[in-house]
């Protein structure tokens, strides 16, 4: 599955692929503009031979060498220069080897009818070349002259070099100066986000109420939405309540009744099974009502302090295994207080009862979740086993009292806050490890 780019990736994205195009089309003009300029100063002095040579065509297209001999750029060319003249009565030239010279169409930098070529001699020698034709006296005149290409690329190519390297410089200061734009820019909303982890873990009840502009409505539509929920849940949790008054006291009533008049163990544990059954829905409802907005935020090892007395003194009295509290303190989880007693109570009730001598308690980081694990060094659970273990009302061993209720139990609470519980063989103890994974 392919992932949506972020918000920041985008903007970073779209922000050098804008700068690069700007710089791209700025570097193109400028070398056109530095182009431009140094073939115009270029050919300002070719020009200049142009127009002496076709002055010294008379009217009757006749070309007069003779003039020549005043201007000694022309008389004597110097290296890499020449000239040609093609007039109605021949041709004449100076210091022109053999060159196959292309003029592209559009006109390469026209000016007053003289326009540009490109040349090229048998060993591969390039020239620049300029070149006139007019018409006088009824003949055509062509006038052509050959400068070293060499003038105008050499000066062109440091300039570009100098442009580009210039232009890198620009865009990596561009990028850098978009990339703190940018992360200044989006601070609201990694605030933002902070502001709602906070919420979610029970630090903060709403959102500040001080927001940029652009935010402030997300801001006040998730308050409104963190109030209805709160609303929602005051009201499951009262219905909750008056469903537990409204069952458990006629059957706490039922079962005095039954013992008073002296009812068989065996009526009376069907009726204490109806009530674990009865008490287990009426935790479920608590725990689902408690997802709808509560933000509660319980510390582990305290939770476990708590229960451990109880524990200890239980159906093995002091003679019970020793529990090592390994849990760092705190210890915080994103559950009820009320529901994370419960779980230990349920995981440690059940590794007391079948623990030799050592039951351990640790937790670690795991993303956004505390994985706890409850080790014990007892007989295990066999692999096959598990998902059978965890069912309600199943229970490995038969001689122990119980429903087999409390592992079910925890498997449905640790569901219902998004978190997940494990079973397997304990590396260090060789017993069985709980592990459940709770949010943080």
């Amino acid at each position: 599955m392919r992932l949506p780019l972020s918000v920041h990736a985008r903007v970073v994205i779209g922000a050098i692929l804008l700068t690069v195009a700007t710089l791209g089309v700025t570097a193109y003009a400028i070398v056109n503009i530095v182009t431009w300029v140094i073939s115009d100063n270029m050919d300002m002095a070719v020009d200049a031979q142009v127009r002496l040579l076709t002055q010294a065509v008379d009217q009757a297209g006749a070309f007069e060498p003779e003039r020549m001999a005043m201007i000694p750029d022309l008389e004597k060319p110097s290296e890499g220069w020449g000239w040609q003249v093609t007039a109605g009565n021949g041709r004449w030239d100076k210091a022109v080897p053999p060159v196959t010279a292309i003029y592209p169409w559009p006109r390469i930098h026209p000016w007053r009818g003289i326009y540009s070529g490109r040349g090229m001699t048998a060993l591969g020698e390039q020239w620049h070349v300029r070149r006139l034709d007019i018409e006088r006296g009824g003949h055509k005149i062509t006038v052509i002259v050959f400068a070293p290409s060499t003038l105008i690329d050499a000066p062109l190519h440091h300039l570009r070099r100098t442009i580009y390297r210039s232009l890198f410089l620009v865009l990596l200061v561009l990028v850098a100066a978009s990339l703190l734009q940018l992360r200044y820019g989006l601070l609201p909303l990694r605030r933002l986000s902070r502001d709602v982890l906070r919420v979610r873990t029970g630090e903060a009840q709403g959102l500040p109420d001080v927001q940029p502009a652009e935010l402030a409505p997300l801001a006040n539509e998730i308050n409104a939405l963190i109030a209805r929920n709160d609303a929602g849940l005051a009201a499951a949790r009262v219905n909750a309540a008056n469903l537990a008054h409204a069952v458990k006291t006629p059957l706490s009533a039922l079962m005095l009744q039954l013992e008073h008049e002296g009812a068989s163990a065996e009526s009376r544990a069907l009726v204490a099974n109806i009530s674990d059954r009865v008490a287990h829905h009426l935790r479920r409802a608590r725990s689902g009502a408690a997802r709808l907005g509560t933000r509660a935020r319980s510390d582990v090892h305290e939770a476990l302090e708590t229960v451990l007395p109880a524990i200890r003194w239980s159906e093995r009295g002091g003679d019970g295994p020793c529990i090592e509290n390994r849990l760092p303190q705190p210890c915080f989880v994103t559950v009820e207080t009320e529901d994370l007693s419960e779980m230990l109570g349920n995981i440690l009730e059940n590794a007391h009862r079948y623990a030799r001598r050592t039951i351990r308690v640790d937790a670690r980081s795991d993303g956004p979740f505390l994985a706890i694990a409850v080790e014990d060094d007892g007989m295990g659970v066999p692999a096959d086993e598990v998902a059978h273990v965890l069912q309600p009302g199943v229970r490995l061993d038969e001689v122990s009292e119980g429903y087999g209720f409390g592992l079910a139990i925890v498997r449905e609470l640790v569901e219902l806050y998004g978190g997940r519980l494990s079973l397997d063989r304990s590396a260090a103890l060789g017993g069985l490890r709980i592990s459940l994974w709770l949010p943080r």
